[in-house]
């Protein structure tokens, strides 16, 4: 669980500094993290649902992959990252609620829960910020950060 807060703590540190390159990084990595681990479950177990698990933080690592467009102010930049924001912020949610719906295990004890539905809480409110800065012109023009 250590491993999954890197990239959690990276998008927190992309919100703060108002870095996209940071933020989308950090979304990149934590599906790293999640796509193998749901196709390893299911070469495990057969169950058809960590493969959907594993195209939905596919989805993500897709619309978070790290570029270096600048940020230019036009209404259909603004759209389009709202509409990826808002869509992490989907995926993240559904994590929370997947998390909190899976029985304890061995494997995945009730503090391991708590701590992968904080993970995906915290991923879940960050594209938020970023909604909100984009929607209030808060995020400069034609920067990188």
């Amino acid at each position: 669980m250590i491993v999954a807060g890197i990239p959690t703590a990276l998008a927190l540190f992309g919100v703060i500094r108002k870095n996209r390159m940071f933020f989308l990084t950090g979304y990149f990595l934590y599906a790293l993290i999640v796509v193998p681990n749901e196709i390893m479950t299911y070469n495990a177990t057969g169950d058809l649902a960590h493969i959907a698990y594993a195209f939905l933080w596919g989805v993500q690592a897709v619309l978070a992959f790290p570029n270096r467009l600048n940020y230019d102010g036009t209404k259909v930049f603004k759209s389009f990252g709202i509409k990826v924001f808002l869509s992490l912020s989907a995926v993240n949610l559904f994590g929370v609620l997947l998390v909190q719906a899976m029985p304890a295990s061995l494997e995945l004890t009730e503090t391991t829960k708590s701590i992968a539905a904080a993970y995906h809480g915290i991923l879940a409110v960050l594209p938020l910020v970023g909604v909100f800065l984009m929607t209030t012109d808060r995020i400069p023009a034609g920067t990188n950060e």
